[in-house]
């Protein structure tokens, strides 16, 4: 297998479009990583670069620390599935999944014994005579997947693999790719804009934004230390809940909402950190399982007047979006399905005042 390492990757196209600005990632041997972001961060940009299909602008690509920008695509030894699978629709599963062994001269047995293989691992050896219209989107799935298994290549490359699929579908066929991985040991390089794909099936995430990488960590460090706005606000469903306001006090210091909705006490592990923001405007980011319905027992906590505007009922919790005050902007809590909220009723809810993160608000970078 193979270790991928990027270095100040760059991709400009004509007219000075820049689409990667400076991309710094070590992707070691063996490691799931994904590359998640909204359209147009460059992600797939990033992703063609490693695979020779995209010239690189500046920078440089290392597959186990051998420069790669002048190899062609063919010379790489990776295997990369699209998101349009892109099978051959005159061929069977077998003859599509063996094209790419022919075309290199492998013997007619070890072909057989490879794609036989692969089949096995993917659960598709009665599907290796029909022809691709003759598949679901799954099953064509597998079998674009089948033709990377078969190459054994150093890296293997994901391209949204799983967006033209149907919910549960998606669901099924990441687990299934994640223990793909666990089987194979294999490097691994997954796109997607799919926060959840990315936080159930990476080792590694790289949050992307306008080119840039924004953060580079595990899911779970991801989601508790987010470095800015942007990244706690990509990360988590529903997404994180972010109040600007200003921090007021001396000894105890307190955030106050600009419209005065509510104030609330800095927990005591912040209050260092801001206490050179006193008097200055700052945001407060709180994720929705960090607001809480009244009677909750929390070791501190801040009691805020609700209005409810939307339920939106999951089976195990309720989606509760909320206003403040005379503010339009809604906010989302996550709550047990014990009780109902009412529609238009107010709601006194508790803020998990240990749980909050505060950025900067002309840099966005997390205080």
């Amino acid at each position: 297998m193979a270790s991928v390492r990027l270095e100040n990757l760059k991709k400009t196209y004509e007219g000075g479009k820049s689409v990667v600005n400076g991309v710094d990632v070590t992707i070691e041997d063996k490691e799931f990583v994904v590359l998640v972001g909204p359209s147009g961060c460059g992600k797939s940009t990033t992703l063609r670069m490693i695979a020779g299909l995209e010239d690189v602008t500046e920078g440089k690509v290392f597959i186990d620390d051998k420069a790669v920008n002048d190899l062609p695509p063919k010379d790489r030894d990776i295997a990369m599935v699209f998101q349009n699978y892109a099978l051959y629709p005159h061929m069977t599963v077998f003859e599509n999944i063996a094209f790419g062994l022919r075309l290199r001269g492998f013997p007619k047995n070890e072909i057989e014994k490879r794609v036989r293989e692969a089949a096995s691992i993917l659960g598709i050896e009665e599907l290796l005579d029909r022809k691709p219209k003759a598949l679901s989107g799954g099953q064509r799935q597998r079998a674009a997947i089948g033709r990377a298994i078969v190459r054994k290549p150093k890296v293997f490359l994901f391209d949204e693999p799983l967006s033209n699929l149907d919910a549960k579908l998606r669901v099924q066929m990441r687990t299934e790719i994640s223990r793909l991985h666990q089987r194979l040991e294999t490097t691994m390089i997954y796109v997607t804009h799919d926060q959840t794909e990315a936080m159930t099936m990476g080792d590694k995430i790289v949050v992307m934004k306008d080119g840039f990488a924004q953060q580079i960590a595990e899911p779970l460090d991801l989601y508790n230390h987010p470095k800015n706005r942007f990244v706690a606000g990509f990360i988590g469903s529903p997404a994180m809940n972010f109040f600007e306001g200003t921090i007021a006090g001396s000894q105890n210091l307190v955030f106050k909402e600009q419209q005065g909705s509510f104030q609330m006490p800095v927990p005591r592990e912040g209050k260092r950190r801001l206490k050179s923001y006193v008097r200055k405007k700052v945001i407060m980011g709180l994720r929705p399982e960090h607001i809480h319905r009244p009677g909750s027992r929390l070791p501190k906590g801040a009691k805020v007047a609700a209005t409810v505007q939307v339920v939106e009922p999951m089976g195990n919790e309720i989606y509760t979006y909320f206003s403040l005050g005379k503010e339009e902007k809604q906010y989302t809590a996550r709550f047990d399905a014990a009780v109902m909220p009412i529609v238009g009723k107010r709601l006194d809810v508790l803020f998990d005042t240990s749980k909050a993160h505060f950025f900067n608000t002309e840099t966005e970078a997390v205080i």
